[in-house]
């Protein structure tokens, strides 16, 4: 199959800021405040005193290395006397991998189609949905404010069910769950099945996680992206949505919960230790390396262009590979997948 020079999908998750607060004696939603600091830092970069990439040494004085570099920025903590934080989103989900938004190419569209028809009969779905569950119970989306004393998740579907797992901390993505938590991520499993292949119903959730914590403890939301730098303002900026009661509080971007939720992706080798947020080229921010990359005839779009040949292998054999898991994956995150700009091929009348 050829990409035609228009091809795209929408995203089948799409998640809302997620933001924090705790509650008051009557329970009432109240802020995680931001703090601003001006502080000192110590120099300890490689550049201070070195030179090149050989340790070739800079002629600094000894007192240079000993000034700070004041540094004002924002910080966000616990509220002494709070023990209780919690962090909550909204995740709307849409069978939109099932076809693409826009195919100027009836016969690029035809066999996504059939791939996705194929991959829906044989439950192929349900393994994308597993992984979403996962990382929803397992609270990933809380980045490093998951390590705290205790961590429960609650998630309440469109259909009013509500699913709650405690001591989501004791629980890891290969490690084996226990009898109460594998009922939790079945149901949730089972809903995100039917809510990622059925295009007839409207389907969202409310997900929220209660973390016990330590007064004082230290808050990590989203960090905004700054172009230059202002007089008189943070170089660090945090993340924050305004409550109903008018006040702000520190939140995460819903870009970045969704990055963690599309973290499924351990097929990109048989002995793979941990799984990659979905991406075309596998980017592994840890390592700073393409784990699909283009020469391994793994990536996204080496393994679209053999669709006809995995459909047919799926027919033939019952059986989805991963490489197909993986193709369905990146169609259910969304994106522009355009080949080249050439003439396009006309479409039917």
């Amino acid at each position: 199959m050829d990409l035609c020079s228009q091809l795209n999908y929408v995203r089948s998750l799409s998640t809302g800021k997620a933001y924090f607060y705790y509650l008051s004696k009557d329970d009432e939603m109240r802020p995680i405040g931001v703090d601003r600091t001006r502080l000192r830092a110590p120099k300890g970069g490689y550049a201070e005193a070195y030179k090149g990439n050989n340790f070739s040494p800079k002629n600094v004085a000894p007192q240079d290395l000993a000034y700070a570099n004041p540094q004002y920025i924002e910080e966000c903590y616990v509220t002494p006397g709070v023990d209780d934080v919690y962090c909550a989103f909204p995740l709307r989900i849409r069978a939109n991998s099932l076809s693409p938004d826009v195919c100027n190419d009836d016969s690029v569209r035809d066999a996504l189609l059939t791939l996705a028809a194929t991959y829906k009969d044989l439950n192929g779905y349900q393994e994308l949905a597993h992984r979403y569950a996962k990382n929803i119970l397992l609270g990933t989306w809380l980045w490093r404010n998951k390590e705290c004393r205790s961590l429960s998740i609650e998630v309440v579907t469109s259909d009013k069910e509500k699913i709650v797992l405690e001591n989501s901390t004791n629980l890891s993505w290969y490690g084996r769950w226990d009898e109460k938590a594998t009922e939790s991520l079945e149901l949730l499993t089972a809903y995100l099945t039917r809510a990622l292949t059925d295009r007839s119903e409207y389907f969202y959730m409310d997900i929220r996680a209660k973390l016990s914590v330590g007064w004082g403890d230290e808050i990590y939301p989203s960090q905004e992206y700054l172009d230059s730098r202002e007089d008189g303002v943070p170089t660090k900026q945090l993340a924050t949505v305004e409550l109903k009661n008018g006040k702000e509080t520190a939140a995460f971007h819903g870009q970045k919960i969704g990055a963690a939720l599309q973290s499924i992706d351990d097929w990109w080798h048989e002995d793979a230790d941990k799984p990659l947020r979905v991406n075309e080229y596998g980017a592994d921010r840890e390592y700073v390396i393409a784990r699909r990359h283009v020469a391994l005839k793994n990536d996204f779009y080496h393994l679209l262009k053999n669709t006809e040949s995995w459909t047919k292998q799926m027919k033939k054999t019952n059986v989805i590979p991963n490489e197909v898991h993986f193709i369905m994956s990146v169609l259910a995150k969304g994106g522009l997948f355009n080949g080249s700009s050439g003439k396009a091929k006309r479409g039917r009348v």
